[in-house]
């Protein structure tokens, strides 16, 4: 073999090599896929977006007050609660009262102040009374917030 001939089928082998790694023009198959799957994202995203907007959180916070379990101590009866903002918009300073009642007349009254419950999202509170809740009635209830 001469080096001529031999210079030839180098070149020509980088020939072939250079044709097998080119890249064909147009868009592959998985540039598709991957395309079509982030426009479906993005058209989610855009109508929850949209969807969350029209659903009318602008109005008044829904907060609904629920005792979840009485407690006796030395100096009186704890009343865990549960505080539930079923409204689409957030709220701070959420004043919770607590009252004992014997008929018409109110026998005691106990607060506490929630700083934040989220939309549609819940805390947890506690109101310390010094007489037995369970010997009146007992009513709890949100009487005031504040926008965060």
């Amino acid at each position: 073999m001469n080096k001529g001939s031999a210079k030839a089928n180098m070149q020509e082998n980088s020939r072939t090599e250079n044709k097998e790694t080119t890249r064909k023009p147009g868009t592959s198959i998985t540039e598709w896929i991957v395309a079509g799957v982030s426009c479906l994202a993005l058209l989610a995203v855009l109508g929850y977006l949209i969807l969350d907007g029209l659903s009318g959180s602008n109005g008044p916070a829904n907060i609904i007050v629920l005792p979840t379990e009485v407690t006796a101590m030395n100096d009186g009866y704890v009343v865990e609660f549960s505080a539930d903002n079923r409204a689409g918009k957030s709220v701070a300073s959420v004043e919770i009262k607590g009252e004992l009642h014997d008929g018409q007349e109110v026998v005691e009254e106990s607060s506490v102040t929630i700083d934040y419950i989220p939309q549609k999202s819940g805390r947890n509170g506690a109101l310390i009374f010094r007489s037995d809740p369970e010997a009146h009635e007992l009513r709890i209830f949100a009487s005031g917030y504040s926008e965060p």
